[in-house]
C-alpha cells in the first residue's frame, strides 16, 4: 500500500475501480478530484505516445495520459469507448487527467486483503502497482463477480519512465 492511501480505524480504505482494457485498476478515492466525460485534448509535440496532450479544466491546463497506452494495451477503440472517462487526479503537487475505458464503482477494501505485486511483473509495472486484491466487482452483465483489482501508485504512473518529470532528479538538482 502506498502512502497515498488513508486507512480508516477499521483497517479499510476506499478506491475507485476503473477498467482499462480487460483489467480493473483501483485509485485511492482521496486523490481523485473528479471524473469527467472526454473533453477536447490538444496534442503536445515530442511527448511520449501515452501523453495525449493537454486539456483545459475550469481554467487550469492539465496533461492527459491514456492508461491503455501507458500499460502497453492496444489503443484500438473497443465497445466500451462510449463509457470512457477522464479521471482527474491530484497527488504530491501533480495534477493530471487519466483516460480510462470505464469507471465502474467505489469499493471499500480491507488493508489485510491487499497483497504486494508479484516479482514476475515487469519492473516498470511493479513500481506503478502498489498491491493486488481480490474482491467482488460489478460484472459487465450487472451480476457481481469476484475479480482482482490492481492498486495504482498514481504518482509513479505520472512520473516513472519520464526523465523530464522524475521528481527524485528534480529534488536532487
Amino acid at each position: 500500500m502506498s502512502n497515498q492511501e488513508s486507512t480508516t480505524e477499521n483497517g479499510t480504505f476506499q478506491i475507485v475501480a476503473m477498467r482499462v482494457h480487460d483489467e480493473v485498476f483501483g485509485i485511492q478515492i482521496a486523490i481523485i478530484n473528479t471524473v469527467i466525460t472526454p473533453q477536447p485534448i490538444t496534442p503536445v509535440p515530442q511527448t511520449e505516445s501515452f501523453v495525449k496532450g493537454v486539456m483545459n479544466l475550469r481554467g487550469k491546463i492539465l496533461p492527459v495520459l491514456d492508461l491503455r497506452e501507458r500499460f502497453g494495451f492496444s489503443s484500438e477503440p473497443t465497445d466500451c469507448d462510449k463509457n470512457s472517462r477522464i479521471v482527474i487526479v491530484e497527488t504530491n503537487g501533480l495534477t493530471a487527467g487519466l483516460i480510462v475505458d470505464e469507471v465502474s464503482e467505489v469499493l471499500t477494501i480491507s488493508k489485510s486483503s491487499v497483497e504486494p505485486p508479484s516479482t514476475l511483473l515487469r519492473s516498470l509495472d511493479e513500481k506503478m502497482i502498489t498491491g493486488i486484491c481480490r474482491t467482488m466487482l460489478s460484472g459487465r452483465g450487472h451480476e457481481p463477480e469476484e475479480g482482482f483489482v490492481l492498486l495504482l501508485d498514481v504518482e509513479a504512473v505520472l512520473t516513472e519512465g519520464l526523465p523530464q518529470y522524475n521528481m527524485d532528479e528534480a529534488v536532487a538538482a
